[in-house]
């Protein structure tokens, strides 16, 4: 078996990686770059342009970064991915279809999707690929165990173990993973100050403190970061309401629906519609709202509560602070950062390499693919280019 990562092993984001045999040929994701205004072409023969020669693409997640490219890919390939992934990238993509001058995928590759459950094998040639769900910011991601030619590879996708769901994470890998020959491992976070990723819990106790002291709040986080969401619902001090907007609440009900009964983290018992017959209520009782940058309809609530001394938590990657289009958003409001990585921190990494014992680590989803060696130990590390070829039958130590 052969692995090629077509773009990933120095960046983060656009991820697209090839695994082949002489019989069969799979991709697991094929996504757009973060920086999309100086994203470079990305063709590949046989998945984007001429004869197809691809058998299958299995998306790990719903983040643009690894399905962005959906619409490229021919249209005689098969598209894989988890149901409840699948549904909330439908969802996202309804409103984006919607809003002017922003991609959308076409709706009808989207629903040609087939759908895989998790720790049941899809055999596709003579490549078997077993979905296994992880913790990260997008609900319902997995990570692949890949078999072939007598050779195992575990690729983990975006991972992290401090979630609310984290903890099942090294279980999963004693009990169903167990060795492989090879380790794919995203390193996102790799290339930041060293530090132990803050829980999940932890960051929702401290949310709840805020809306404890505060009467109005909005919070600027991911419309789809499932977690985040049903975190901070969970602590809304009661006589307070929870507010969204109908794309927000779209989401919120499909997740209730589907996961509702499996956890009462999921039940999301307060989310209410936002409509003006609840202004009255909203500035009596107080109100925790889900916003997002960019939306004038919510730029106009915000402003109506300007002069009641209203706060902003803001739940997403500091960098977007940045942005040009942020900064004025949130202008003028008293504000607090509160947010944790979607992604594995340092001692998640080390424990998936020293769980799986693979013969040869293999990091991508980083820009400092050169940090792995500090967890590899006396592990064989492949530091790859993008387009190269390993053979997962051995490497040599670079």
């Amino acid at each position: 078996m052969e692995v090629i990562i077509h773009r990933g092993t120095h960046q983060i984001g656009g991820c697209a990686t090839e695994y082949r045999t002489k019989n069969a040929r799979i991709f697991v994701d094929f996504g757009a770059e973060l920086d999309s205004e100086n994203a470079k072409p990305f063709d590949i023969e046989g998945v984007t342009k001429g004869k197809t020669s691809c058998d299958a693409v299995f998306f790990t997640h719903y983040h643009g970064d690894h399905m962005g490219l959906l619409d490229t890919i021919n249209e005689d390939i098969p598209l894989y991915m988890g149901e409840a992934s699948k549904t909330i990238a439908k969802i996202l993509n309804d409103r984006l279809s919607k809003a002017p001058n922003i991609d959308s995928y076409d709706p009808e590759r989207i629903n040609s999707i087939r759908t895989f459950e998790a720790a049941k094998a899809i055999v596709i040639g003579d490549i078997k690929i077993t979905p296994y769900m992880v913790d990260h910011s997008a609900y319902d991601a997995y990570m692949f165990k890949i078999e072939a030619d007598g050779k195992s590879v575990l690729h983990t996708g975006d991972f992290r173990t401090h979630g609310f769901r984290g903890k099942g994470v090294k279980p999963t890998l004693e009990k169903y993973v167990k060795k492989v020959d090879a380790l794919v491992c995203e390193g996102t976070t790799l290339n930041r100050a060293e530090a132990k990723c803050e829980t999940e819990n932890d960051l929702k106790n401290r949310i709840k403190t805020v809306l404890q002291e505060s009467k109005y709040v909005f919070v600027v986080c991911s419309s789809t970061n499932i977690d985040r969401l049903a975190g901070i619902c969970s602590v809304i001090p009661k006589g307070m309401y929870c507010i969204c907007d109908d794309y927000q609440l779209s989401v919120i009900e499909y997740i209730r629906d589907y996961a509702g009964d499996k956890s009462s983290l999921y039940k999301f018992r307060k989310a209410l519609y936002y409509g003006e017959n609840l202004d009255e209520k909203m500035n009596d009782k107080g109100f925790c709202m889900f916003v997002r940058c960019g939306s004038p309809e919510h730029k106009r609530i915000m402003e109506k509560y300007k002069d009641k001394n209203p706060v902003v938590i803001y739940s997403m990657w500091k960098g977007y602070l940045e942005q040009d289009n942020i900064k004025e958003f949130l202008d003028g409001y008293k504000k607090f950062d509160m947010h944790t990585s979607g992604h594995a921190d340092s001692d998640a990494i080390k424990m998936v390499i020293d769980t799986v014992q693979p013969n040869m680590v293999i990091p991508m989803h980083t820009e400092v693919p050169e940090a792995f060696m500090n967890f590899v130990g006396n592990r064989k590390i492949r530091l790859a280019k993008d387009e190269e070829i390993i053979n997962i039958g051995g490497c040599v130590n670079e």
